[in-house]
């Protein structure tokens, strides 16, 4: 399912064409919202989690090997992990399948209701910026797809707060690779959200050392059907009118049966850069 990525640079270590940057960079506000405008996960219709991709198991490698050093040697006990904005809980499920104890946040009923049940992940309903977890009770803060929704300077100091001494804060973001023309198209078509820059390191609040980072290239394999449905799991198309959303599905539909000549079933192979940024509290 993925390709291997080394620190800094590694991967497919491209700039994503410019006009592209950060069209659709929101912040949620600090309270847990029920209204669609504030959040508009509370109105998705329960396709997230089938079609949404996971993280490869380099991404998951690198949060972990972020991980604080006991004593001069690893850890022997479970690490402690807080997924912050978890979503469906795809990060968590697979932080605890490698071992971790997950506390997840969410602010979004539905999507909680998404989420399977996983031993080692407990489910909390809060905010990046107020979490209600406990002081220094984690190894390693997690913001996986979520990080754009935040207040980026109140969230690090949020996270600096429940992480314990040597503890490491990890960003992450799957994105469609844009350097490839039709896939480029896809995005702008479907609107499917920043596309985050290598050499544009997240700014958290909180007292932490530069952040490095890992890429890693892989892909996903998708029926165009999918793809239809995975457009329905974007905020823009959550966010808007019946008229606007039968419109970019249509443009999905001829894009990918008509333009790209996909045949109904067929398996679409989706290149994919995943971006995982760490840092330590420089307070450790």
């Amino acid at each position: 399912m993925s390709a291997s990525g080394d620190e800094a640079m590694a991967g497919r270590a491209h700039t994503p064409p410019a006009r592209q940057q950060y069209e659709d960079h929101e912040t949620m506000p600090n309270t847990v919202s029920a209204s669609l405008e504030v959040n508009p996960f509370v109105g998705e219709g329960g396709a997230y989690d089938l079609v949404r991709p996971a993280y490869p198991d380099e991404a998951v490698a690198a949060l972990l090997g972020a991980a604080p050093v006991r004593g001069g040697a690893p850890a022997q006990q479970p690490l402690r992990v807080a997924d912050i904005g978890a979503g469906t809980g795809k990060m968590s499920e697979l932080l605890a399948r490698a071992g971790a104890i997950v506390d997840a946040v969410e602010p979004s009923e539905a999507m909680r209701a998404q989420a399977s049940f996983m031993p080692g992940v407990t489910w909390h309903d809060g905010v990046a910026e107020d979490t209600g977890l406990p002081d220094g009770a984690f190894d390693i803060v997690v913001f996986a797809q979520s990080w754009h929704w935040v207040d980026s300077e109140r969230a690090g100091v949020e996270s600096a707060r429940i992480l314990a001494p040597g503890g490491a804060l990890g960003i992450v973001w799957n994105q469609m690779d844009v350097c490839v023309p039709w896939v480029h198209r896809l995005t702008r078509i479907m609107r499917s959200g920043d596309v985050h820059r290598p050499d544009r390191p997240p700014t958290p609040g909180g007292g932490f050392a530069p952040m490095r980072l890992t890429q890693v290239a892989w892909e996903d394999v998708m029926t165009p059907e999918q793809i239809l449905t995975l457009g329905t799991t974007r905020s823009s198309y959550i966010r808007s009118s019946g008229e606007g959303r039968a419109r970019m599905q249509a443009n999905l539909r001829w894009y990918l049966y008509e333009h790209l000549g996909h045949a109904p079933g067929e398996e679409v192979a989706i290149p994919y850069t995943t971006l995982v940024w760490r840092a330590e509290r420089e307070d450790a």
